[in-house]
């Protein structure tokens, strides 16, 4: 495999394919999902998933169903733990993915700069996207929480639990867990400047 062309590393592949054996094709083929992934990020495509990337650039596959069989294939060795695939049958799978991550390369490669600017633009928006709505969540999830503790019975019951939990904590097992540990400290030094002074008489 040509993989200057794609500047994506397979020696990971080769080498699971040199086993000759059927953990080692299932590797391959995982190893080779992992480069489609890359690619699909290196050339920014934008999506929140790897299906949604492969919707975006699907105009540009000239064997979308060899991809899509590909990765059917890929999804089996991941759930099921006795499938078994031939030299062969590999083969036939990666270069299903090579010659998706092919067209993909030169499509993206002859496109004009405008859609390579909507290209970069949708493929932030998406990123933006999806860690805004993740933050969004936590705040309405924080929300939740705290509507929780101050507003209902067994919400102030939990809390008023939990600062108890917190007092006896800091003040009474972490307090008292430094202090034993500084006596600790303070006697093995004593000790080993006893011990040495002993060893100089």
């Amino acid at each position: 495999m040509p993989e200057n062309k794609l500047d994506l590393n397979w020696s990971a592949v080769e080498k699971a394919l040199a086993e000759g054996t059927y953990s080692g094709y299932k590797i391959g083929i995982l190893e080779t999902e992992k480069l489609f992934e890359e690619l699909l990020k290196n050339k920014q495509i934008p999506g929140s998933s790897i299906e949604r990337k492969i919707k975006y650039i699907e105009r540009f596959l000239s064997l979308p169903d060899k991809l899509d069989y590909s990765r059917h294939t890929c999804q089996r060795v991941v759930n099921e733990p006795h499938f078994a695939i031939s030299r062969e049958e590999t083969k036939q799978i990666i270069s299903g993915y090579w010659q998706a991550m092919l067209d993909i390369e030169e499509a993206v490669t002859v496109l004009s700069l405008w859609e390579k600017l909507t290209l970069r633009t949708r493929y932030l928006a998406a990123i933006f996207l999806k860690n805004t709505s993740r933050i969004i969540l936590a705040i309405l999830a924080a929300s939740g929480v705290i509507w929780f503790l101050a507003e209902t019975n067994l919400g102030k019951k939990i809390a008023a639990g939990l600062i108890i939990a917190n007092h006896f904590f800091i003040f009474q097992f972490l307090f008292w867990t430094i202090i034993i540990l500084a006596a600790l400290f303070i006697l093995g030094g004593i000790m080993y400047f006893l011990t040495r002074r002993k060893r100089r008489f």
